[in-house]
């Protein structure tokens, strides 16, 4: 039967039997990749959204000690300035070029040594002094507890990008 068909007709024939084929398996591949990219994004939003979760989990829990160590922090300034105000006498009065330096080395600028020996009397008294030590003190105290907290966090983030990452690889 097959040698009535002329030979031309056939090649016609076999190539067009080979690039049918060769698109079925082209189709066949598309499909299955299309699947297997559905089903990576898929494990890879799963983890995304476990990672978020895991996150806001840390931010909660580091929040929650970060405003407790603040409150502790604040309520001891408290405690420390009724101590100040009610308790430490007053003996001296700062002179002008006490408070000058100081005041200077508080925001950074450069110190003027004629205006530092300046030995009059500036009327502020050591304990008013003492309360603004007190409130700076409680500040950086604070201001330390934050940036714990920031690290701690960025730490347990990592960790936990880094656990997800050591599973995904186990599998």
């Amino acid at each position: 039967m097959f040698s009535l068909i002329p030979f031309p007709y056939k090649l016609l024939a076999g190539a067009a039997l080979i690039i049918g084929i060769f698109f079925y398996g082209y189709t066949k591949g598309s499909a299955h990749a299309e699947t297997q990219l559905a089903r990576y994004a898929a494990k890879a939003n799963a983890q995304i959204a476990e990672l978020e979760k895991k996150n806001s989990q840390i931010s909660n829990k580091i929040q929650v000690e970060y405003v407790d160590r603040v409150n502790t922090i604040r309520e001891k300034e408290y405690v420390y300035r009724d101590v100040a105000k009610n308790s430490v006498p007053s003996q001296h009065d700062m002179s002008n070029g006490w408070v000058y330096t100081h005041d200077a080395s508080a925001t950074s600028s450069n110190a003027d040594p004629t205006r530092a020996s300046d030995a009059t009397s500036s009327g502020i008294k050591d304990n008013q002094i003492l309360l603004t030590v007190l409130t700076n003190y409680s500040t950086c105290l604070q201001n330390n507890q934050q940036l714990i907290g920031l690290q701690r966090w960025v730490n347990d983030s990592k960790a936990a990008v880094d656990k997800a990452a050591e599973e995904k690889n186990k599998k």
